[in-house]
């Protein structure tokens, strides 16, 4: 599994605890493992963390993609100021060749100058693409375990209404039981 797809297995994860779990006492409420839940909002920073690593690495990969091109531009450089001392030594055509040599310089440096943008440029794309990523994964995760604290604080604020209500009823049950037992008792006197 990709690290990036870790998120959203824990989405889903998330989603299947709240789909299996069963209903409890008020239609449409459900009986969450809080176990289960913790599990799965705890793993959330482990997931952005790991967005996080992959950036470093895409971050690391440019700088390699640069230093590359630099090695490969010296070496074309290298290359071309060999071959124009040694046309230069073995030709009479000194002049001729000198301009060819330089021309020929100047194309690679140009090309290597071009070639070395292009990898800066898709390597600093890359750093913001995974920056993005990175940033709005972890607002839509702390967006959505937000979201399910506050259905889960609102579950549970009614499941203790309800709890409160049966208690009282049982109290006044209570209450009625014993006048009417008191009653009954001061009828046969």
């Amino acid at each position: 599994m990709s690290k990036s797809e870790k998120m959203f297995d824990l989405i889903d994860d998330l989603t299947a605890l709240i789909d299996e779990s069963p209903s409890f006492l008020i239609p449409g409420r459900l009986l969450i493992s809080s176990k289960e839940l913790c599990r799965i909002v705890d793993a959330f920073p482990n997931a952005i963390s790991d967005e996080i690593n992959d950036a470093k690495i895409i971050l690391k990969k440019k700088d390699e993609i640069l230093q590359e091109a630099q090695l490969k531009a010296e070496r074309i450089i290298q290359d071309a100021e060999n071959q124009r001392y040694k046309l230069l030594n073995e030709s009479s055509l000194n002049k001729a060749m000198e301009e060819y040599a330089e021309k020929f310089r100047q194309t690679v440096f140009d090309e290597c100058q071009q070639i070395k943008m292009a990898a800066f440029n898709e390597a600093q794309e890359l750093r913001l693409s995974a920056k993005n990523d990175s940033i709005r994964m972890k607002e839509e995760s702390q967006s959505y375990a937000q979201q399910l604290l506050n259905n889960l604080e609102q579950d549970l604020n009614k499941l203790y209404q309800v709890v409160m209500n049966g208690q009282q009823r049982l109290q006044e049950m209570r209450v009625a039981d014993n006048a009417n037992q008191q009653a009954g008792g001061e009828q046969r006197q």
